[in-house]
């Protein structure tokens, strides 16, 4: 008897052994869209416990759960997964182990075949003795290829199908351009350097909408914990204002402008901004205790905007804003709605300069500074290379504004646990990240400089 049962057990065994390699034969193999290799350069953090910088211990220890000391290189490769677009799991890098023989070899061969531009990105992002360099490759048509194939077929629910559509509608004008995107990160001592490129040989990425480059880059307020600097797409204002006749709720928006007397398209779309800076302090200086954040964005026509300030103060009125003008050097006026009262936001003109804040001194004080770089009193913030991009977030003043913010009026009584000092943050200069594109290239770099190496280099 236990005979027949070990007998019918093996069989069983057997059958589902073989329909599994039968299953595994028919689905098709999934394809490679990124290669990346991982090297540890003279065993950079195998032992991050004598490490001196709290960061690069933390760094170390999560390292090493998932990758041997003793190894000194690694490969892995993110595969295209149609079910796990919109998804954490899509395009996640998975190990060389798990990877079959050929998509292991297509990976080492996609590196192999553009080793020195990747080198040349290494070399650009502050390499050092001991360091964790990362390179990544992605050719656009191995990607497209595989982005497009879904499109047969029709079983999708419609969420994933929805997401398919997004990923083509914001991936493929890029790769259609491109020949293929190459990365690079290097961690060391020095900090934590990084470059993106995206590569068109035949320089295809030139975009009317995106042609500009930063101009005011020199009114930039060092006097704040977070930046963002950067241009916006310009459309054309009456390809823009037909799209929104096409949507049905804009109608109402579209006839309140008209009947405070404003051009939706001449007076509106056509004067936007095409850059701004956007300024994030945690303090609670604004209004009701709320953080200091503050927009500022020249106009392309200030002169129309004045002239325009009467019918915007009725168009305000008749959405239920109240204006109060604001006494002063510089014209200014304060927003608030009808249904929230307590909370207002405050509007300031300086030169061709639009200004938003959340307090009138902040605008204030905002408005003094562009003054006061437009007619050199006060240095301007030097800016000499071309770019679409340059964010920065200082790190030194994080900890004490996050503690004042939790003691702010808005946040105390919500019960929010105390929060310790984000330790490690003491261990950052700071973080920035710019971009910059012509026809041949769009690229982005990230820049995370350690401030003790700073010191040791001051001393």
């Amino acid at each position: 008897m236990k005979q027949s049962h070990f007998y019918i057990i093996t069989v069983l065994s057997i059958l589902v052994i073989v329909l599994c390699r039968e299953i595994t034969a028919q689905q098709p193999e999934l394809p490679v869209v990124i290669a990346y290799q991982i090297d540890r350069e003279a065993k950079f953090l195998s032992e991050p416990g004598n490490n001196p910088v709290e960061i690069l211990r933390r760094l170390g220890r999560s390292l090493n759960t998932q990758w041997q000391a003793d190894k000194v290189s690694l490969q892995a490769a993110s595969l295209f997964d149609v079910s796990k677009i919109g998804g954490p799991e899509f395009l996640r890098p998975t190990a060389d182990i798990q990877l079959t023989a050929a998509q292991n070899k297509t990976a080492s061969d996609m590196l192999k075949r553009y080793q020195n531009v990747l080198q040349e990105l290494v070399d650009s992002c502050k390499p050092a003795s001991q360091a964790l360099v990362i390179r990544a490759i992605c050719e656009s048509s191995t990607l497209k290829k595989a982005l497009a194939k879904p499109i047969e077929n029709t079983d999708k629910s419609i969420s994933e199908s929805a997401a398919i559509e997004r990923a083509q509608a914001e991936l493929m004008p890029i790769l259609d351009a491109s020949d293929y995107l190459a990365a690079a990160l290097v961690i060391s001592g020095n900090g934590c350097f990084g470059k993106l490129k995206i590569i068109s040989e035949k320089e295809q990425l030139a975009n009317d909408k995106i042609a500009h480059d930063i101009s005011i880059g020199q009114f930039i307020n060092e006097e704040s914990l977070m930046f963002f600097c950067q241009t916006h797409p310009i459309d054309n204002p009456a390809e823009a204002f037909k799209q929104l006749l096409a949507i049905p709720q804009s109608a109402t928006v579209i006839g309140m402008v008209a009947s405070a007397g404003l051009d939706f398209e001449k007076d509106i779309l056509a004067n936007t901004a095409r850059e701004s800076i956007l300024y994030i302090n945690l303090e609670p200086s604004g209004d009701g205790g709320i953080p200091d954040v503050r927009f500022v964005a020249p106009v392309p026509d200030i002169e129309k905007l004045r002239g325009n300030l009467d019918k915007f103060k009725t168009l305000c009125q008749q959405t239920g804003i109240f204006t109060s003008p604001l006494a002063g050097e510089f014209p200014m006026v304060k927003l608030s709605y009808f249904m929230l009262p307590q909370a207002a936001v405050y509007v300031g003109l300086s030169g061709k300069f639009l200004v938003i804040a959340a307090s009138q001194k902040n605008l204030l004080n905002e408005l003094v500074h562009i003054k006061n770089v437009e007619t050199n009193v006060k240095a301007g913030q030097a800016s000499p290379e071309k770019l679409k991009r340059f964010w920065r977030i200082r790190t030194s003043d994080f900890n004490l504004q996050l503690q004042k913010l939790l003691q702010s009026p808005m946040l105390i009584s919500q019960g929010i646990p105390p929060i310790t000092n984000l330790t490690f943050l003491d261990d950052i200069e700071n973080l920035i990240l710019k971009s910059r594109a012509t026809p041949a290239s769009i690229e982005f770099s990230l820049e995370i400089p350690l401030r003790s190496v700073k010191k040791q280099l001051q001393n």
